[in-house]
């Protein structure tokens, strides 16, 4: 019978040994030191491997740790114990159990003081686990539902499967951080992520309408391996607070990328989210998007949203322009680069070549460590990337034709393995493209405002082409030539460019309408008609725009004011009646005054761009230099905060489609549209809540694992034994 005790008492292990490891609570009784003759006589016997009980033991005994922080009420019917701390009384009998005095100790006591994580207000300080981030105060008290969340939420933001909840690691992990945790089905945790889709949704709704005064939207399409057609919008503008923001407002299904198709389901999409007021639409050169936009800008029209009457409305995509003037240069590809691309193909092409080049690379004293990559032949970025990286070991393939026979062998009969003569043309290749990879790069940012970063790095190319393709005696002179005559097609005509782009330029105050100037006179140096029309036309769009801003502004304070007038005129109509004539002329002199102050006083965008240009610096954030300016520039500083977050690629909705891809993979292909629209739109979402880890190079995360790696070997080595403890069957 004693046996059978033991092992009830080793089977109700659990929360109750977070008790038996407290402190007891101090009471005022005295404390009884033992003595002879209270001490028990069968203290003196000798052991006999049995456990025995007291002699005076009456009843059931108490076995429960919860009796030292509970006392049963004598006399009490039915049977009850009160808590010793805050005196609060619970049935104690057979059929009551211990269950709800030790919910009353690990949840409710408000005052049992030997437990922090019981106390709902008591918090703890938190080391950030990102760098950079601060200490936060969180609460040690657990709870499930919150753990739930935390959970759903992990789910999101990492692109798991919902099967990860039942994986044995995962359960391992679960059961040492926290044993409370009762993880849920793979289904329940669906739900979970669904309904935090939903809870979030309305939460951006709330911002949408709090904070948001105009949106500009990028928008494309994409088959995913369901094969499916997935339609996402993502959303763009500049909060209250001047900061940059971007959200997937859509991830949806559509039964064909026609552009009415498209149209259609943009207006609906923007109708679900309230939003009336769009500034732009960027998309890529397709033509069916010309339809989508067109049809989208009639509609927006009619409920009186649009910009400045529609201008600017169509963004075309500058990355994706820059990638078809590119495209159009070097779809003849050089003999140097294709010898210089076999190169790389050979040492790519075996471990034992690998090898034998990385012995090369040792032997000539080279300390670089990025690594040769292969391109593809339709991506021109990834062909300056393998040529930019194989430059840096011209030496090492040098030696590698002296040492290995075969790497000859390797090239046709018409070819032969990189000479100077090659290496040369390669090096000029690199500088050449890197002003369109660079370019590409700005263009391609999604995180801040980059309408006044894209002009610039256009201007830059526009020069370079014009110098490449007059220098016949260059390489790249019939290169230069097709992409210059690409690059007219989209930006040649001020009719084809969207004057938005200059706009953000001139609002930048490094730059402003003196660079546009300055960039002419090196793009148009010898065509003076040209760029005088390209200023005026700059010039008079730019003033009608803060012109319509300004009449909107006056338009409100004479709102403002009329209210204010007619609020007075009610309190005072004897005195207004009798002074009517009077008055009448008074204000018809004051609005003369207004009259000729206005045109004798200059404007917010003529004193702004007389200013003196502030001092360059690269990296310039231009949302806040206009939110402290504000108060100076009241009407400008609307304008730029409507225009602003114009953005020049479609590189936003692109990424929404990489994530969809890691979501949408094979052994996930039966996800139902709904619930991948809420896992990519949620996280999205929930992103900016989070502090972003760093992004680190392929070559700086290469080092990491190698040095973790080597370090690991090299512990397990002078142990002799793994660093940490693992779960069985790991080993």
């Amino acid at each position: 019978m004693e046996q059978g005790d033991e092992r009830m008492t080793n089977a109700r292990q659990g929360p109750v040994l977070q008790l038996r490891s407290m402190p007891q609570p101090i009471t005022n009784q005295p404390d009884v030191q033992p003595t002879p003759a209270t001490a028990r006589p069968e203290a003196n016997l000798p052991p006999t491997g049995r456990k025995r009980r007291k002699p005076n033991a009456k009843g059931n005994r108490k076995r429960s740790e919860v009796w030292d922080h509970f006392n049963i009420i004598p006399n009490s019917d039915p049977e009850t114990a009160a808590c010793k701390h805050c005196h609060q009384r619970y049935g104690c009998s057979s059929k009551n159990g211990t269950s709800n005095m030790k919910n009353h100790l690990m949840n409710t006591c408000p005052i049992y003081p030997f437990s922090l994580k019981n106390d709902r207000t008591q918090t703890i300080l938190k080391f950030p686990s990102t760098e950079g981030a601060d200490l936060v105060a969180v609460t040690a008290r657990f709870d499930q539902l919150d753990c739930r969340n935390a959970l759903a939420v992990y789910i999101i933001l990492d692109e798991k499967p919902f099967r990860t909840v039942e994986g044995e690691g995962f359960k391992y992990f679960c059961s040492r951080m926290q044993p409370q945790f009762s993880i849920p089905s793979r289904r329940t945790i669906a739900r979970d992520c669904f309904k935090l889709y939903l809870e979030e949704k309305i939460k951006l709704k709330a911002l949408f309408k709090s904070d948001c005064s105009r949106v500009a939207i990028t928008t494309d399409c994409w088959t995913s391996v369901q094969n499916l057609n997935y339609l996402t919008v993502t959303a763009h503008f500049i909060d209250r607070e001047w900061k940059y923001q971007k959200r997937i407002v859509s991830f949806t299904t559509v039964p064909n990328h026609k552009g009415e198709t498209v149209g259609k389901k943009l207006e609906e999409v923007l109708k679900e989210w309230g939003l009336r007021n769009v500034s732009t639409v960027t998309v890529d050169n397709a033509s069916s998007n010309d339809v989508a936009v067109a049809y989208l800008k009639k509609r927006i029209k009619n409920m009186n949203g649009l910009l400045f009457d529609g201008f600017g409305f169509h963004m075309r995509c500058c990355a994706h322009v820059l990638n078809l003037v590119v495209g159009d240069g070097l779809k003849d590809l050089h003999p140097s680069v294709s010898s210089v691309r076999n190169a790389v193909r050979f040492v790519r092409s075996s471990p034992h070549r690998a090898a034998k080049f990385k012995e090369c690379i040792e032997f000539a004293g080279i300390e670089c460590k990025k690594l040769v990559c292969l391109d593809v032949s339709t991506r021109w970025n990834s062909t300056y990337l393998m040529l930019a990286a194989a430059e840096k070991y011209q030496a090492a393939f040098d030696k590698l034709e002296d040492a290995d026979a075969s790497y000859r062998d390797y090239f046709d009969d018409d070819e032969s393995p990189p000479s100077n003569f090659d290496w040369e043309n390669v090096r000029a290749f690199v500088k050449f493209l890197k002003y369109f990879y660079e370019a590409t790069i700005v263009f391609s940012v999604s995180t801040e405002a980059s309408l006044h970063t894209a002009f610039p790095h256009l201007a830059t190319i526009f020069i370079e082409l014009k110098k490449s393709a007059m220098n016949l005696n260059g390489c790249f002179a019939t290169v230069a030539k097709d992409m210059l005559q690409k690059y007219n097609r989209y930006w040649g005509n001020i009719g084809n460019m969207n004057q938005l782009i200059y706009f953000g330029v001139i609002l930048d105050p490094r730059f402003k309408l003196r660079y546009v100037e300055w960039c002419f006179e090196d793009m148009y140096e010898n065509e003076s008609a040209v760029k005088e029309k390209l200023l005026e036309t700059i010039n008079n769009n730019l003033s009608k725009m803060y012109d319509c801003y300004k009449q909107a502004n006056d338009n409100r304070n004479t709102s403002r004011d009329s209210a204010s007038s007619v609020v007075e005129a009610a309190s005072h109509v004897q005195t207004a009646v009798e002074t009517t004539t009077q008055l009448a002329r008074e204000n018809a002199f004051q609005n003369h005054l207004k009259v000729i102050d206005s045109v004798t006083v200059e404007t917010e965008l003529q004193g702004y761009l007389k200013a003196k240009n502030i001092e360059f610096v690269e990296k310039f954030d231009i949302l806040s230099w206009w939110k402290n300016k504000a108060v100076e520039y009241p009407i400008l500083s609307q304008l730029v905060r409507d225009i602003m977050p114009t953005p020049v690629s479609t590189v936003a909705s692109e990424s929404a489609f990489s994530t969809g891809g890691r979501v949408l993979e094979v052994y996930r292909s039966s996800l139902k549209p709904d619930m991948a629209e809420a896992l990519i739109c949620t996280q999205n979402w929930l992103r900016p809540s989070f502090y972003q880890f760093k992004a680190m190079e392929f070559d700086e995360e290469y080092e990491i694992c190698e040095d973790a790696l080597n370090g690991l070997v090299g512990s397990s080595a002078a142990s002799g034994q793994p660093s940490q403890s693992q779960p069985s069957g790991c080993v």
